[in-house]
């Protein structure tokens, strides 16, 4: 019989319960990193449209993503839900389309939409059966480096900020809040971001919560 690890939490969700009713052995466990553990090499994400639309804005998903491709050969982020529905979530689609080519682009991530739980299953089983599985894949912890690349993808979610020029800021600031609290001219001397750039920053940090999604439908333009 194949088996999938799956983390305790998914037992609140119907897929665990799906998957055996497809022939899948399910052993909970806690995971720190992934949903569902299918090898050693392959694990997948999890995500409704609305945590997925929750966990971009309050910083999960970068971290989350991050720790998955750091980890397994083969990451699989499945998103449920029509993306048709993010207006729900989210006003401005661009933010989300720009979020997706960046996952797919910058962490070669395995990205698969589906429109319900029993998908999301039918596509986990189907991973299982194109996999072999035959020994107990181990639950991988996170790794140390994982920390500092959780500052460097907070500082990255900046605007026109990307990897390279996060760790710049943050070998020059020593911290993401000095980063924060860094006036415009101290991020201009930053080698590739400028006065323009800068602004543009310090725009976004200074920027009150109820404009927030003012601010970006500004800069998409």
């Amino acid at each position: 019989m194949s088996y999938v690890i799956v983390d305790h939490r998914e037992s609140k969700s119907l897929v665990p319960s799906l998957l055996k009713e497809l022939g899948v052995k399910v052993h909970f466990k806690h995971l720190e990193i992934g949903d569902y553990i299918i090898s050693p090499e392959v694990a997948v994400e999890r995500k409704t449209l609305s945590d997925f639309a929750s966990s971009l804005f309050d910083g999960r998903l970068f971290v989350q993503v991050d720790n998955l491709t750091s980890n397994y050969s083969s990451p699989f982020l499945i998103v449920e839900g029509n993306y048709k529905d993010l207006e729900k979530y989210i006003h401005n689609p661009k933010v989300i389309y720009g979020t997706i080519i960046s996952l797919l682009l910058n962490f070669k991530v395995n990205l698969i939409n589906v429109l319900s739980e029993k998908e999301t299953a039918l596509v986990i089983s189907s991973l299982i059966n194109k996999i072999p599985n035959k020994y107990s894949p181990p639950v991988k912890h996170l790794k140390k480096k994982a920390f500092f690349d959780q500052q460097v993808y907070i500082v990255s979610s900046l605007p026109k900020v990307g990897r390279l020029i996060a760790i710049r800021l943050l070998e020059r600031f020593g911290s993401p809040k000095n980063i924060f609290l860094a006036s415009t001219q101290e991020l201009s001397t930053v080698k590739g971001l400028g006065i323009k750039r800068a602004r543009t920053i310090r725009s976004l940090l200074d920027t009150p919560w109820n404009r927030y999604e003012n601010y970006f439908e500004k800069i998409s333009k």
